[in-house]
């Protein structure tokens, strides 16, 4: 077998190559068994078309409609023109064997569909399931869609010649909702990638107070808003002059929960820098005492494995998150948890209360968290399933790498 012996085409709608580390860790993976891999994302402000990381990355301007469902449908509409003309510039200066589409939302199966037809494998990567999250978001302003975004999803499992997903819970609902047989979906867990991304944990010196991370997308439904009253309470009700936090990231609600952080007074507790540079974020969260996962416990949210999670066990974080069923999988004894019935902002700061004023559990959870990350979940332990579904699809051309990176 030759080098580049497959290449394979990823379509991003939702976040720019340079920030969605799934698609990355799967990518390095790929070519490291032989393949050359070309990316369509939003772009990062870096350009048209970049080399990144030995990926070929073709990037549009993805626009800024606003929070609305009728700005999504207006952001989804562009997206896919590009979609649809840098693919086929891609299928012809380049050439692909594989089409991986990357969710949310479930409408590149479009894009995907015509070079099916051409006799071109499509792998669908169920990142998130966008029927629940429309459920959260637009049921009320946008009934009666529902149904036509049940059958976006079913059409993105049902054309896929195969069906990646980041936990069982997915993988059923490829099988249940979707109609996939078994054989032709796979678990590939959103593992984080030690050996690139995560140094071990070192005992930083010892600071004044206690600092609170977190990093995420921030749209409405991820109830930052929640971690700031949470913030309040701490600050101007028990009087916690010595617990800080640093919210790491953007999206829809940012500049909402910004002016949220600054009417409770909190400029000066809670920092809130943006999207930053993946080496930035790993020095600030090095710097937390205590990560949370403040996400409610949602229909949506109750099936996810967040990558936020992951990274914070990967740094040997001590994490307080909501008790969900999908989060206690990948956090076992690891997590503090808080009772999903108790969802309000007092109850979360009070976890971080509990946490704050007990060094010894924040020491021995992020160690059980980096252990977990270790011996379980991290990517080196999950590559191979994504291995094994190119081996199924590319039997006659893939490269088996003796041992990826």
């Amino acid at each position: 077998m030759t080098a580049q012996s497959f290449r394979v085409l990823f379509l991003i709608e939702n976040v720019p190559f340079s920030l969605d580390t799934r698609v990355r860790r799967e990518s390095h993976t790929l070519m490291s068994a032989g393949a050359q891999v070309t990316v369509i994302c939003p772009s990062d402000g870096r350009g048209a078309v970049r080399e990144m990381d030995g990926v070929r990355v073709y990037q549009y301007p993805k626009p800024a409609l606003g929070a609305s469902f009728m700005g999504h449908v207006g952001e989804y509409l562009v997206s896919l023109f590009f979609h649809f003309v840098l693919t086929a510039w891609v299928a012809l200066r380049r050439g692909f064997d594989v089409v991986h589409v990357a969710n949310p939302p479930d409408l590149l199966w479009l894009v995907a569909a015509p070079y099916r037809l051409l006799g071109k494998r499509f792998v669908f990567d169920h990142h998130d399931l966008v029927p629940e999250l429309f459920q959260v978001r637009y049921r009320d302003k946008a009934p009666g869609v529902m149904h036509g975004v049940l059958w976006l999803e079913r059409m993105s499992i049902r054309l896929a010649n195969h069906v990646i997903c980041t936990n069982d819970t997915f993988r059923a609902f490829a099988m249940t909702r979707g109609g996939k047989e078994g054989r032709d979906v796979t678990v590939v867990r959103n593992g984080p990638w030690l050996s690139r991304d995560f140094p071990v944990p070192v005992n930083r010196p010892a600071t004044p107070g206690v600092l609170v991370g977190y990093i995420g997308i921030m749209n409405p439904q991820d109830h930052i808003d929640h971690l700031i009253r949470a913030a309040h309470i701490l600050r101007h009700e028990m009087g916690r002059t010595d617990i800080r936090f640093l919210l790491i990231g953007s999206g829809d609600a940012y500049d909402s929960l910004r002016a949220l952080r600054d009417s409770l007074g909190l400029h000066d507790t809670v920092e809130m820098p943006g999207t930053i540079e993946w080496a930035e974020v790993i020095s600030g969260l090095t710097r937390a005492d205590i990560c949370v996962q403040p996400d409610p416990p949602t229909a949506f949210n109750r099936h996810l494995t967040m990558n936020k999670l992951m990274e914070y066990m990967a740094l040997g974080k001590a994490t307080i998150a909501y008790d969900m069923p999908e989060t206690r999988r990948s956090g076992g004894d690891a997590v503090f948890y808080v009772d999903s019935a108790d969802f309000k902002p007092a109850g979360l700061a009070e976890a971080i209360a509990r946490l704050a004023d007990d060094p010894v559990r924040r020491a021995e959870l992020g160690a059980r968290a980096r252990e977990r990350i270790e011996n379980v979940l991290c990517w080196e332990h999950q590559q191979s399933a994504l291995l094994s579904v190119y081996r199924q699809l590319l039997p006659m051309r893939f490269a088996t790498a003796a041992s990826p990176p």
